[in-house]
């Protein structure tokens, strides 16, 4: 059995090998193209972005999340260098040029959160001089497109940062340390970090940084950290403190929260949340927005 396993992360490694150079080679063809062209800036754009994207999905949708994702991201490092290197040929009055970059960052940085926490260290060194590297070429012209996964490429992996995994394992780190954390990752990451938490059943992990973040002083007003947190807390049956948390507030801000998670399809948790407060308001003896 371990033969059998070993052999096909061998085959990978080869598979993976082999579909990098092909991706580089195919890329510098279409960076050639873009130079070559004779065609209006924002056509050119327009064209090199469709190809682009074909390009990408044609070889990222040779292997699955749930079974190789160091491939899968070794494939996204390539195209995010190359693209990278092509921007400033890319006229800026293409919508796409900047939307393609973006939703390249979200995607690898779902690919990293996904990865086993036993990385290899050649893996992580490569990722970090790629990332690094595309953002030094990036903010050459203004774009700072890729600053949230050159946050994570500060670090010696995806979940190692100290501040973080005293939120995780509910220590007390000092409040500056954590504060200055949560500024630097932004709040599309960390709420891509707790998601993935959700969806991993670490439930407590994820309302621990859930919570932190709704005490950020500038995260607060900016997300639905608070809202997360408290959905959070009614799976994990920790009632007296959702109570003590939903008593601080507002009915009005209550519906909103319960309006917002019926509209994103969360019914389960719009009903735990409306259950809750509801339950407040009647120990309360209290009718307003009951």
């Amino acid at each position: 059995m371990a033969d059998e396993e070993a052999e096909k992360d061998r085959s990978t490694e080869i598979g993976s090998a082999e579909a990098i150079v092909a991706l580089r080679e195919r890329l510098q063809e279409l960076a050639t193209e873009l130079t070559d062209s004779r065609e209006p800036a924002l056509h050119s754009a327009s064209q090199y972005c469709q190809k682009f994207c074909q390009t990408l999905v044609e070889y990222a949708g040779r292997w699955k999340i749930s079974e190789a994702p160091l491939p899968l991201v070794q494939i996204y490092m390539v195209a995010i260098l190359s693209y990278a290197q092509a921007r400033h040929q890319l006229s800026s009055e293409c919508d796409n040029v900047s939307l393609v970059l973006e939703r390249l960052a979200l995607s690898c940085v779902e690919l990293l959160l996904s990865l086993p926490e036993e990385t290899p260290s050649h893996f992580w060194k490569e990722f970090q001089t790629s990332v690094l590297t595309a953002h030094n070429l990036l903010l050459e012209n203004g774009n700072s497109e890729l600053q949230m996964l050159c946050a994570i490429a500060q670090e010696n992996g995806v979940w190692t940062n100290s501040a973080l995994q005293c939120i995780l394992s509910k220590e007390a780190p000092q409040v500056e340390t954590v504060n200055e954390f949560l500024r630097l990752e932004g709040p599309v990451l960390l709420e891509m970090r707790i998601k993935h938490l959700i969806k991993e059943k670490h439930i407590e992990k994820a309302a621990s940084l859930a919570k932190a973040c709704s005490d950020h002083p500038e995260l607060r007003a900016k997300s639905s950290f608070k809202q997360t947190y408290l959905v959070c807390l009614t799976a994990v049956a920790q009632q007296e403190q959702l109570m003590q948390e939903i008593s601080e507030i507002d009915c009005k801000d209550a519906l909103e929260m319960i309006c917002n998670l019926e509209s994103d399809g969360d019914e389960k948790a719009a009903l735990n949340l409306c259950t809750a407060f509801l339950t407040r308001q009647l120990l309360q003896g209290d009718m307003y927005c009951a």
